[in-house]
């Protein structure tokens, strides 16, 4: 070589591979006049590339392979079969988009013979499949060579690996894991029984021919094999049963596990058993900071659930997950919690709905993913297309059966709850054991244990997306679409510094590889380079540090959590009260020390129940989604069901007591706000996803904020209801819900409630937010006026919620009855009085209804309104008690009305009732409007929203009702009489100005 000259680069090995498989294509390809379902037609134009893979794999067995084979501990000749047969239809996956684009661009040039669709796709086939067609796409698409040819080399390498593993490994596995009995020749190997890591290399079922089957896992199982001797310690405990462990053959590369088949419960006592133990692994897992835990890794064997992974033990935080929800401490508690390992449900929420993927509830056979997919149109003729699409899921076995169909996880909730529990206490009082030099924990701190830094999913769609034809010309524009890793565009931001390794692995079609040693702070990359340093803290003192905060404060917490994760997937229909509980039959008045004294027992609960930030407040509860879906959630800021609604009831009680703690909760609560409206100022798209609305959207905000500052007397808290006021007008102007809970109605009270609350006030800067306040209202007004009418009727969702609101506007402006506003409201109001609801509640059904009419004197001024409400009242006082104690669907939306309409019609029921909800309270506790009564901190179905309810009926003129977005104006500004002044803390309260 010439001195001086550089060294020519070595040529890829993918580069010889494709011109190796080109070469070998047919000149002449003989296409079958036969239909191609699916991807299969593009089989035969890439079965060169299978060819010259399957060559690879041959020439790379060793001779203790062939030696089986020649044994009959191996028929190769089937292995070699189905290696083909997958890795063509993964070689089609990848190609499908290329070629379908192609079968267009050649049908729109007129190179395909045929008279029918299904002529011109076998007429493709022959052409692209012949050596020149080949060629000639993969040098349009070199991309396209490079990943076909990536994913036929590694392969070929790791199956031959496989193989050579169990040729060496077979007569130790005979002996251990098949107990003995010779299984006979390998016939099958399902290699593709999880992601793909490490070039190709994946979890791997191997079945025999006498039906046995073992696992292969690529990588180390030291650590599932010190998790076996961890069960045994545990499920040895006193009052602990006793847990199954796989056994497993740890070869240090690599290991072997016993396949865990899944068998059906005979009895009813057997599934309880089986949940009571899945609690107790719940709890071990918990402690072991273990995560991933979905439905595909637990199998319900019997009465025992087995873990069939266990690679993710000691994971550490993944940022954003916790101290990055702006230092929320809830959303850190959440992160760390019972909720993290992922056993507990776990919603895939998308356009379609939503489905549990979690290891208790996932066993989604069958059922479609909410997400689309891609998926195929007129397959096998040249009209085919891409087309999206949810597709089913698989099989799944990690529910229990009982009498042959999966049995309901929610139904055993209390045996869950029940293993938990003694699982926490074993490892309470079995924690000095554990750690410690000497500690049973210690022998993990070698073990090689995975770290995942995003989803899954996230890795998966990038591999999907990055084969679209556009982004296989070229490198650059693959690469371009793999760096998205390092955006926001990903939804998922992972961890940082990791993305060039990520990226790595991607281009070699794998999903991305990460490790840690629970002893160490380093992370090690899928080709073995250590990154020093690179977790905030190792695995084990993590684990030590959670067992040794293991107490009775803790355990209440996660128990909240699992009650509340289990209760969200019972499928319970939202907004529907439930069965009416014992009647407490109270025949005066409830007194107003005893309503107060009940309030501030929820105020204390919250504020006990509230975790601490270094600045701020926050909660943890069930948000509702789509009104069908429930899930545990650190709150947010909307008034229904976030912060701002738990912050108004505590400085509402601190009001009526001059209780310090109440009103410092409050402020702590809202330590978010002027960041979270800064951030949607900054994004001129976002007001409008949020919504104007009363309850759910940014009205619903203003009005949180009018009433706080009123109550904490707070300057800065009064200086962030203008901008609140600017973005709810922002997000009236796009959104399409006219409703009062999500949309345009609730945003026009909200906007009337802030105008009176600041034309009543002094300053420039109050009338300032008014006027702004009133103008924003009034585009609303002129929006709802305009828009069609809505098919529903009730009083958060429907046309009684916007008829209500346009004549609070009308009333407000003081529009006369031949005003739009006016006749529009009015409109609205018989529309949703004209519905016969057998409903009870204040968001869906009657109360709600009669509700907007009597809170309204330009609806009682319509003789027939007024009529229907007063049936509507009687008939409300004579039904039955509902069956929580909410705002939203329980007996304080009922309340709220009978408490308004006087003594004619609804005095006598409001005291017998309110007195009963009070007894109710005071003996069984609060009953929340959420699936299974399940504690919940927010205003319309929570325990703020009691409290709420329990300081209308004891102090009507002093607490505006939150169900109406009513302010509370200064005394000067009212027609009737000032209420007694709030009584400070110590004083007994003061009567109501009126009850009723």
């Amino acid at each position: 070589m010439t001195p001086g000259r550089p060294v020519p680069a070595a040529r890829p090995d993918w580069a010889a591979f494709t011109e190796a498989a080109v070469a070998a294509a047919p000149v002449r390809p003989v296409v079958a006049r036969a239909a191609y379902p699916g991807l299969s037609g593009f089989a035969l134009v890439l079965q060169p590339f299978a060819d010259r893979a399957q060559v690879r794999l041959l020439t790379s067995l060793s001779p203790a392979v062939r030696a089986a084979d020649q044994l009959g501990r191996i028929d190769l000749a089937a292995l070699r079969a189905e290696f083909t047969a997958r890795l063509t239809e993964r070689l089609a996956r990848i190609a499908a988009r290329t070629l379908v684009l192609e079968l267009h661009t050649a049908r729109g040039a007129g190179r395909l013979a045929g008279g029918t669709p299904q002529e011109r796709f076998r007429s493709f086939l022959a052409l692209t499949a012949r050596r020149e067609g080949l060629a000639a796409l993969l040098r349009a698409y070199p991309v396209l060579a490079r990943l076909l040819a990536r994913a036929c080399l590694d392969a070929a390498d790791a199956h031959a690996e496989l193989l050579d593993r169990f040729a060496a490994d077979r007569p130790l596995l005979v002996a251990g894991l098949l107990r003995g009995r010779d299984p006979g020749a390998l016939v099958a190997v399902a290699a593709d029984a999880g992601d793909r890591h490490r070039r190709g290399r994946a979890v791997a079922v191997l079945h025999f021919a006498n039906g046995a089957a073992v696992v292969h896992r690529p990588r180390p199982v030291a650590a599932h094999r010190h998790f076996n001797t961890l069960l045994g310690w545990y499920g040895g405990r006193p009052g602990m049963p006793r847990l199954r462990a796989l056994g497993l053959l740890d070869r240090g590369s690599h290991g072997w596990i016993e396949y865990a088949g899944a068998r059906p419960c005979p009895t009813r006592y057997d599934v309880e058993r089986f949940y009571r133990r899945l609690g107790a692994l719940l709890a071990l897992l918990h402690v072991l900071d273990g995560t991933d835990l979905h439905f595909e890794n637990l199998v319900a064997c019997g009465d025992q659930p087995v873990l069939v992974d266990v690679e993710t033990l000691f994971h550490p935080a993944v940022p954003g997950s916790g101290a990055g929800f702006a230092g929320d401490p809830a959303a850190r508690a959440l992160a760390e919690s019972v909720h993290r390992v992922g056993l507990l449900p776990q919603l895939l929420i998308g356009d379609d709905g939503a489905v549990d993927v979690s290891g208790i509830g996932g066993g989604c056979a069958g059922r479609l993913s909410p997400v689309d997919g891609v998926d195929w149109a007129a397959a096998g003729t040249d009209e085919m297309r891409l087309v999206r699409r949810p597709r089913p899921f698989g099989e799944a076995h990690n529910r229990p059966r009982l009498g042959g169909a999966p049995v309901d996880p929610a139904e055993h909730t209390e045996a869950l709850v029940a293993g938990f529990r003694a699982g926490y206490a074993a490892l309470a009082e079995g924690r000095d054991e554990l750690t410690g030099p000497r500690g049973l924990l210690r022998c993990f701190a070698d073990a090689e244990v995975r770290v995942v830094p995003r989803a899954t999913r996230v890795y998966a769609r990038l591999l999907d997306e990055s084969t679209h034809p556009d982004v296989l010309r070229e490198a650059g524009a693959r690469q371009a679409v793999l760096d998205l890793l390092r955006t926001d565009a990903v939804d998922d931001p992972g961890r940082p510094g990791l993305a060039d390794h990520e990226v790595a692995d991607l281009w070699t079609g794998d999903v991305p590889l990460f490790t840690t040693r629970p002893g160490s702070r380093d992370l090690w990359t899928s080709d073995g380079r250590r990154l020093p340093g690179e977790l905030a803290e190792a695995g084990l003192a993590r684990a030590e540090v959670k067992l040794a905060a293991l107490g009775a404060v803790d355990r209440k917490d996660q128990e909240w959590i699992v009650r509340a994760a289990m209760a969200g997937a019972a499928g319970i229909p939202a907004h529907r009260p439930g069965r009416p509980g014992p009647e407490n039959v109270w025949a005066t008045a409830p007194e107003p020390e005893r309503l107060l004294a009940a309030a501030r027992g929820l105020g204390d609960q919250l504020v006990a129940a509230a975790y601490q930030g270094r600045s701020r407040t926050n909660w943890l509860g069930l948000e509702l989604l789509a009104d069908r879906y429930w899930r545990v959630r650190p709150l947010g800021a909307d008034l229904a069901g976030g912060y701002t609604g738990t912050a108004l009831f505590l400085a509402q009680l601190a009001a009526l007591t001059g209780t310090d703690r109440y009103a410092e909760a409050a402020r702590r609560a809202l330590v978010p706000v002027p960041g979270l409206l800064d951030s949607l100022a900054a994004h001129p798209d976002h007001p409008a996803a949020v919504g104007s609305g009363g309850y759910a959207g940014l009205g619903g905000i203003a009005y949180a904020l009018t009433e706080l500052a009123r109550l904490l007397g707070d300057p800065p808290v009064a200086s962030w209801i203008g901008p609140a006021v600017a973005l709810t007008a922002a997000a009236a102007e796009r959104e399409e819900d006219p409703g009062v809970h999500s949309g345009t109605a609730g945003g026009l009270a909200a906007l009337l409630a802030v105008h009176a609350a600041g034309a009543a006030a002094h300053g420039p800067t109050g009338r300032a937010t008014a006027t702004a306040a009133l103008a924003a209202a009034r585009r609303c007004a002129e929006r709802l006026v305009a828009r069609p009418a809505t098919a529903a009727t009730g009083f958060a969702h429907g046309s009684a919620g916007v008829g209500w609101a346009l004549l609070r506007y009308a009333g407000a402006v003081g529009e006369p009855p031949e005003g739009p506003h006016h006749r529009a409201g009015l409109a609205a109001l018989h529309a949703a009085t004209a519905v016969r609801s057998r409903e009870g509640s204040w968001c869906r059904g009657r109360p709600g209804i009669a509700l907007a009419v009597v809170d309204s004197p330009l609806a009682l001024a319509d003789r027939r309104l007024a009529d229907w409400a007063q049936r509507a009242v009687r008939n409300t006082a004579r039904a039955a008690p509902l069956g929580d104690h909410s705002l939203c669907h329980g007996e304080l939306g009922v309340l709220e009305l009978l408490g308004r309409h006087g003594p004619a019609a609804g005095r006598t029921p409001w005291v017998r009732r309110a007195g009963a909800l009070l007894a109710a309270v005071d003996q069984d506790g609060p009953r929340s409007g959420t699936p299974d009564h399940v504690p919940h901190p927010g205003l319309l179905t929570g325990l703020a929203g009691i409290g709420h309810g329990l300081l209308r009926l004891g102090f009507p003129d002093q607490v505006p009702p939150a169900l109406l977005l009513a302010p509370r104006l200064p005394a000067a500004s009212r027609s009737a009489p000032a209420s007694p002044a709030a009584p400070r803390a110590g004083a007994g309260p003061r009567s109501p100005a009126a009850l009723g």
